[in-house]
C-alpha cells in the first residue's frame, strides 16, 4: 500500500514546487496586454496570480471593485483605468510599485480616492500619469509614495480641492498640466517638487488663490503656463523659481495685481501678460536681462508702468505692446537696446510717448504703430536707422514722424502712412533712400507736405515710381505705389513731384552723378555757392571704338575727359567745355587747351530735384548733341540739398 503513496508523491511534488516558484519569483499575466470590460474578467485574472503584465492592462466598462488584483505588481505596456461608472476605489492594486508605458486614471464618475495606489513609486512613458474627469475624486492620497513620474495631468476633477497626497515628488520629467479642477484651492501638495522637464500648465483652476505650495520650484524646462485661475491674486508661491526654458505665459488670470512672486526669475524664453485685468505693474520682472523669444504685453486694462522691465536689454523675437489702456509710456524699457523680430505698439489708449526707445536702432521684422490715440510724436524713435516693414496707421494724435529722421530703409516690406487724422507732414522721412516693397500714403486727412519722399519715386531711370538706380541696383521702391486721399499736393505721384522743383542750385548738389544706361561713365559736380559758379567734368569715352592695335600705357586708348564750368542761373548752368590734352601721368608737363574756351562745345546743366537733372551738351567739333538724364551715386547729401533749397 505505500508504493502508490509515495508514486503520488512523487508525481505531484514537481506541481507544487513549480507553483511555489512561480509564486515566489513573479508570474506573466496571459496574453501579454489584456483588456478586461466587466467585473467577471477581473476576477478570472486574479485566479491566475499572475503579477506582471508585460504589454497592456485595460480596465473599462462595468467593473466596480479590483480587489482580486492584489498580486499584482507592475505593468509594463501602459495601465488604463476608464470610464467605469461603478468604481469607487482602487484597493485591489495595492502591491502595484510601478508602471510604464502610462497610467490613466479618467472618467470614473464615483471614484473617491487613490488609496489603492499605496505602493505605487514610479510611473515613465506613455505621457506619465492622467488623473482625469473623476468627478467625485476628493483626495489623492494614495500617491504618497509616489518619487517620480513621466509627467502628470490633473484636470477636470470636479471635486479636487488639493493635491497633498502628492508630497513625495520631487520632480516631473514630461509636462505638469493642472488644469480645471475647479474646487481646487492649493498647490501644498507639491511642496517638495523642484523641478519641471517640459511644461507647467495651471489653468482654469477657478477656486485657486495662490501657489504657495511650489515654494521649491526652482526651474521649469518649457513654458510656464498660468492661465484663467479666477481668484489667483499673487504668484508669491514661485519666489524661488529661477529659470523657465520656454515662454512664460500670464493670461485671464482677473484677480492677479501683481508679478512681485517672480523677483528671482533671472532666465526666461518669453513672456506673455495678457488679459490681467487688475494686473497695475511688472515690478517682479527686475532679474530679467534678455529672452530668447517673444515679449508680449497685451490686454491689460490697468496696467499704468513697464517700470518691472528697467534691466531688460534684448528680446529676441516680436515684442508686442498692445491694448493696454492706462499705459502713458514705455519708460521700463529705457535699456531695451535689441529687438531681434517685430516691434507693435499698439491700441494704447492713453500711451503719449515713445521716449524710452531711445536705444533700438535696428528692427530687422515689422514695426507697426497703430491706434494710439493720443500719441503725437515719434520721438522716441530717433535712433532707428533701418527696419524691415513700416506701418503707421490709425494714430488719431500723430502730427508729425520728425522722430525717424534717421531711418534710411525699409529693407524687407512695405512702407505704410494710413488714417493718420492729424498728421501734417512727411519731413521725418527725409533720409529714407530705400523701400523693398509697396509705399502706401493713403488717407491721412491733414497730410500736406510730402516732398520728402519725392527721392523714393526716381522719376528719371523709369518716369514711374521705382525701381532705381540702373541694372544691379536696389529699387528705391521694389513695389506698388499707392498715394492718395491726403490734401492736395500728396494725392499722386505727380503732385509730389510737381512741389519739390528746385529754385536754386546749391552746394548740397556736390556730389557723382551717373545715367544708368551708360555704365562706366558718369559726372562729378561741384557747386561754389560764394563764386556763383559751378564746375563738371565729364569721365566717357570717345565716340568709337580705337583701332584694336591701339594701345596705352595706363588705361584705354578710347577714354575721355570733358571739363566744363560756368554761372548759376536759379537752377540751371551755362557751361564752356573745355578738352585738355598733351600731359603725361603723374608729372609736370605741357598740355594744350581748347583755344578759345568754349569754342569746343557748350553744357546746359539744370536740376529739377535735389536727385535729379540733365546735362544737355552740344559739341559741333564732332556734330553730336543730346541730353543724358542724371541721378546721384548715392543719396546722402539729398537731405542737405533740400534743406538748403528750402532756406
Amino acid at each position: 500500500m505505500k508504493q502508490p503513496v509515495l508514486f503520488e508523491l512523487r508525481a505531484i511534488l514537481p506541481i507544487v514546487l513549480a507553483t511555489f516558484s512561480l509564486q515566489a519569483w513573479g508570474l506573466d499575466c496571459v496574453p501579454a496586454s489584456i483588456f478586461l470590460a466587466n467585473q467577471a474578467e477581473v476576477d478570472a485574472l486574479s485566479v491566475t496570480g499572475c503579477t506582471t503584465v508585460t504589454g497592456s492592462l485595460t480596465i473599462s466598462g462595468s467593473v466596480n471593485s479590483l480587489e482580486g488584483l492584489s498580486n499584482l505588481t507592475s505593468v509594463n505596456g501602459g495601465l488604463s483605468i476608464d470610464n467605469n461608472a461603478a468604481l469607487t476605489g482602487l484597493n485591489g492594486l495595492t502591491n502595484l510599485a510601478s508602471v510604464s508605458g502610462g497610467f490613466s486614471i479618467q472618467n470614473n464618475l464615483a471614484l473617491t480616492d487613490l488609496v489603492g495606489l499605496t505602493s505605487l513609486t514610479s510611473v515613465s512613458g506613455g505621457g506619465g500619469l492622467s488623473i482625469r474627469l473623476n468627478d467625485s475624486l476628493a483626495s489623492l492620497g494614495g500617491l504618497s509614495n509616489l518619487t517620480s513620474v513621466g509627467g502628470l495631468n490633473i484636470s477636470f476633477n470636479a471635486s479636487l480641492t488639493n493635491l497633498n497626497g502628492l508630497t513625495n515628488l520631487t520632480s516631473v520629467g514630461a509636462t505638469l498640466w493642472i488644469s480645471d479642477n475647479a474646487a481646487l484651492i492649493n498647490l501644498n501638495g507639491l511642496a517638495n517638487l523642484t523641478s519641471v522637464g517640459d511644461t507647467l500648465w495651471i489653468s482654469y483652476n477657478a477656486a485657486l488663490t495662490n501657489l504657495t505650495g511650489l515654494t521649491n520650484l526652482t526651474s521649469v524646462e518649457g513654458n510656464l503656463i498660468i492661465e484663467s485661475n479666477a481668484a489667483l491674486n499673487n504668484l508669491n508661491g514661485l519666489t524661488n523659481l529661477t529659470s523657465v526654458g520656454r515662454p512664460l505665459w500670464i493670461k485671464s488670470n482677473a484677480a492677479l495685481t501683481s508679478l512681485d512672486g517672480l523677483a528671482n526669475l533671472a532666465s526666461v524664453g518669453g513672456l506673455d501678460i495678457s488679459d490681467n485685468a487688475a494686473l497695475t505693474s511688472l515690478d517682479g520682472l527686475a532679474s530679467i536681462t534678455s529672452m530668447g523669444e517673444d515679449l508680449l504685453i497685451r490686454q491689460n486694462p490697468a496696467l499704468t508702468s513697464l517700470n518691472g522691465l528697467g534691466n531688460l536689454t534684448s528680446v529676441g523675437e516680436v515684442l508686442f505692446i498692445g491694448d493696454n489702456d492706462a499705459l502713458t509710456n514705455l519708460d521700463g524699457l529705457t535699456n531695451l537696446a535689441t529687438v531681434g523680430g517685430g516691434l507693435s505698439i499698439s491700441d494704447n489708449d492713453d500711451l503719449t510717448s515713445l521716449d524710452s526707445l531711445t536705444n533700438i536702432t535696428n528692427v530687422p521684422g515689422f514695426f507697426d504703430i497703430y491706434g494710439n490715440a493720443t500719441l503725437t510724436n515719434l520721438d522716441g524713435l530717433a535712433n532707428i536707422t533701418s527696419v524691415g516693414a513700416l506701418s503707421i496707421y490709425d494714430n488719431t494724435a500723430l502730427t508729425n514722424l520728425d522722430g525717424l529722421t534717421n531711418l534710411t530703409s525699409v529693407f524687407s516690406g512695405d512702407l505704410i502712412i494710413e488714417d493718420n487724422a492729424s498728421l501734417t507732414t512727411l519731413d521725418g522721412l527725409s533720409n529714407v533712400t530705400r523701400v523693398s516693397r509697396s509705399l502706401f500714403v493713403t488717407r491721412n486727412s491733414k497730410l500736406a507736405q510730402c516732398s520728402t519722399v519725392s527721392r523714393l519715386l526716381d522719376q528719371w531711370d523709369d518716369a514711374a515710381p521705382g525701381p532705381g538706380p540702373g541694372a544691379g541696383g536696389f529699387p528705391d521702391i521694389g513695389g506698388d505705389v499707392d498715394i492718395r486721399d491726403n490734401l492736395s499736393g500728396c494725392n499722386s505721384v505727380e503732385e509730389i513731384l510737381a512741389t519739390v522743383d528746385l529754385s536754386q542750385i546749391n552746394p548740397g548738389l556736390n556730389d557723382a552723378w551717373y545715367y544708368s544706361e551708360t555704365s562706366g561713365q558718369g559726372f562729378f559736380i561741384t557747386v561754389f555757392p560764394d563764386l556763383g559758379y559751378v564746375s563738371l567734368a565729364w569721365f566717357t569715352y570717345d565716340t568709337e571704338l580705337p583701332p584694336l592695335d591701339a594701345t596705352a600705357n595706363l588705361g584705354d586708348p578710347g577714354h575721355r575727359w570733358i571739363t566744363a564750368v560756368g554761372p548759376i542761373e536759379g537752377n540751371q548752368v551755362f557751361m564752356n567745355i573745355e578738352m585738355t590734352s598733351g600731359g603725361i601721368f603723374d608729372s609736370a608737363s605741357d598740355i594744350t587747351r581748347t583755344d578759345p574756351p568754349g569754342s569746343d562745345g557748350t553744357i546746359i546743366l539744370t536740376f529739377d530735384s535735389c536727385n535729379s537733372g540733365t546735362v544737355e551738351y552740344d559739341i559741333p567739333s564732332i556734330n553730336r548733341q543730346g541730353i543724358v538724364p542724371i541721378q546721384r551715386v548715392a543719396g546722402d547729401n539729398i537731405a542737405l540739398c533740400e534743406a538748403l533749397n528750402s532756406n
